[in-house]
């Protein structure tokens, strides 16, 4: 009876897709969606197939290395145990860059807000550094402070979406969409690579699923199962968004979204659009990715690959020094009036470039802990994860060009400066704590003891089952 009544308070395969689009929404699009248009017209709809074709392909290979061996901060720790601490510190140095999406946000917040209070028009970095400081007192409190709304918030966006794809279908342009205009003169190898950098980012997320293996029933179907569905369904809704705004204003430059629904939208409907859709999303999204960031760089620090400081918690669980970097860098950029394409591209390539890292290392799990890889979260061919790994890595290695190629030489040197003094850094930082008697590199490269007990476990079992 017990276990009758455990099973039925678990997941099904609904309500984790419901999950993974929870989390995959967010106001990414609202910002993207114009960028890409403007660059390359109705060749957005190739870019979002490309976008989920790759979110798909990059996304297994990372859950499955999680659901093998599970641990917070893995974006530093896993790179660093199962390859080598180089490829962990240099996680680390592009999760230095990460919170370039916290400063996306503000400005996407920033464009969408002056819609709806036109008097702050051309103060909008001034609107994106208050939204910040906010945010970083929000953050500060802990990631408990929008817990209880978050799931409200993504709902009233998906309304949003909504209103703005059905209201917007029925005053596309006739013959304003034919198949050849995704080919135009727009389109080229690069700016298509761009273009599915920038929106795949808007696609991630939905390999949190994974996360919650434990509360879904039968989860080594459901889980799989969510991690295709998920990002496929959102990439639907993506597209018929950019269906409305290419049918309904063609050929047209776009600086928001509100902009097109200001055409089919009455004005009622359009601040619900606005405060319901960008704005909205903007909330569900930042406190979890600075609270990522932040995390990251405590697991930097709980390594001392920087000063124990750096990642002392407060009474709230987070580390004030950590978070001050991360909203003090987003701030930063916010403050140069860089426009959201820019980031979001400086972004994407920061993105893509961590990715080559993440889809390589199921190779050197299978190696480091092959019992293990006989029973992870949710089962998955080997030979299937290989295959992903490889397509991932060389797409992501492709999409990181692409995304650089588009960007300016002053970005270019900026982004070589940093990757400079990070090494010197890095550097200095080994050479103080091996004159205090610690060998940081020897100790990275011990075993991981948790890893370790699972393996130990894995092997008795696999033992158990050969006799």
């Amino acid at each position: 009876m017990e276990n009758k009544q455990a099973t039925a308070k678990k997941i099904g395969l609904i309500g984790c897709i419901a999950t993974g689009i929870g989390c995959i929404i967010g106001s990414g699009i609202f910002g993207s969606l114009p960028t890409v248009i403007n660059d390359i017209g109705p060749g957005v709809i190739l870019a979002l197939v490309g976008a989920v074709i790759y979110t798909l392909a990059k996304m297994i290979p990372n859950v499955y290395v999680s659901s093998v061996i599970p641990t917070s901060g893995s974006f530093f720790v896993a790179p660093t145990k199962l390859a080598h601490p180089a490829l962990g510190m240099f996680m680390a140095a592009q999760n230095l860059l990460q919170p370039v999406l916290v400063s996306v946000f503000a400005v996407l917040f920033a464009d969408y807000f002056v819609v709806l209070f036109p008097a702050l028009a051309g103060q909008e970095t001034l609107v994106s550094i208050a939204i910040l400081i906010v945010y970083a007192i929000l953050a500060y409190l802990g990631n408990h402070t929008f817990a209880s709304i978050n799931s409200i918030m993504v709902g009233v966006l998906l309304v949003a979406m909504a209103v703005y794809i059905f209201v917007g279908l029925p005053n596309i342009v006739p013959g304003s969409l034919k198949l050849t205009d995704m080919f135009g003169a727009g389109l080229k190898v690069t700016t298509l690579g761009s273009a599915i950098a920038v929106l795949s980012s808007s696609l991630s997320g939905g390999a949190s699923v994974a996360q919650i293996a434990d509360d879904v029933k039968n989860p080594r179907r459901n889980i799989p199962l969510a991690l295709i569905l998920a990002p496929t369904l959102v990439a639907l809704i993506y597209i018929l968004m950019a269906i409305v705004t290419i049918g309904v204003v063609p050929n047209a430059q776009i600086a928001t979204l509100a902009d097109v629904g200001e055409k089919f939208l009455g004005k009622g409907l359009l601040v619900f659009f606005v405060v319901g859709g960008p704005l909205f999303g903007v909330l569900t999204s930042m406190v979890p990715v600075i609270m990522l960031c932040c995390a990251q760089i405590q697991a930097a620090s709980d390594c001392e690959l920087f000063p124990a400081f750096v990642g002392k918690k407060n009474k709230y669980g987070i580390a004030p020094v950590g978070l001050a970097f991360v909203m003090l860098f987003a701030i930063v950029l916010c403050a140069t009036g860089s426009t959201f394409g820019v980031l979001m591209t400086i972004f994407s390539f920061v993105n893509c470039v961590g990715d080559i890292v993440l889809c390589i290392l199921p190779f050197f799990l299978k190696k480091r802990y092959p019992h293990a890889c006989n029973h992870p979260g949710f089962k998955m061919p080997m030979w299937l994860v290989w295959v992903l790994s490889v397509f991932a890595a060389g797409v992501a290695a492709y999409l990181s060009y692409a995304a650089l190629a588009t960007l300016d030489a002053t970005v270019w040197i900026l982004i070589g400066v940093f990757a400079v003094v990070f090494v010197i850094y890095t550097y200095l930082r080994l050479r103080y704590l091996k004159k205090r008697g610690r060998d940081l590199i020897a100790d990275l490269k011990a075993p991981y003891e948790p890893w370790e007990q699972r393996e130990a476990e894995c092997k008795a079992m696999d033992e158990a089952e050969t006799q």
